[in-house]
């Protein structure tokens, strides 16, 4: 080479998202899932949509049912109208509210990661206080909240215990899976 400097053999890459939750830096990891969950908000959403709305419409317009074979066919048009409509106006606010709320898990979970350091206690932590939230939110009863709160705690620290382990595999920092020197 003309600089005299020869590199050979560059087979080792460096990762340097291999200590971040799910490999995605936090704003990318909060985008995604803020997109996905707002993606499934919006299809359960519109199932659900669909679904009540048939049934109000056949017990509004019960007492009046079409007769002959044009009457049915505008019931049908009409009916799958109003349907969708309905549809679309619950999913889109299913998936707002999914994506509001996922995020804002995973967001509190990355302010315990950045205040911390990353591990599973973060997300046990986030999951314990937006279960026990919700059920606050919801004006569930002492017991009931207490069931959510432990509820939360068993599933963040699945969660956080899980991501954990994905982080390890994948050549991470664990600090509780690090052999002793």
């Amino acid at each position: 080479m003309a600089s005299g400097v020869e590199i050979t053999n560059i087979d080792e890459t460096i990762d340097f998202r291999k200590n971040e939750r799910f490999h995605l830096y936090p704003d990318e990891r909060l985008k995604v899932i803020s997109i996905l969950s707002g993606s499934v908000g919006v299809l359960s959403g519109f199932y659900e949509g669909i679904k009540i709305q048939s049934l109000r419409y056949l017990t509004e317009n019960s007492h009046r049912l079409p007769r002959n074979v044009g009457g049915w066919y505008f019931y049908h048009k009409k009916k799958n109208y109003v349907m969708i409509t309905h549809g679309l106006k619950t999913g889109f606010r299913h998936g707002i509210k999914y994506s509001g709320l996922v995020t804002g898990f995973f967001g509190l979970e990355y302010l315990g990661d950045y205040l911390r350091g990353i591990d599973f206690l973060n997300t046990t932590i986030s999951s314990t206080i937006f279960f026990t939230g919700y059920g606050v939110y919801k004006r569930l009863s002492r017991v009931q909240v207490m069931n959510f709160g432990g509820r939360g705690l068993i599933f963040g620290t699945l969660l956080g215990l899980g991501q954990d382990l994905m982080r390890y595999n994948r050549g991470g920092d664990v600090w509780y899976l690090q052999k002793p020197l």
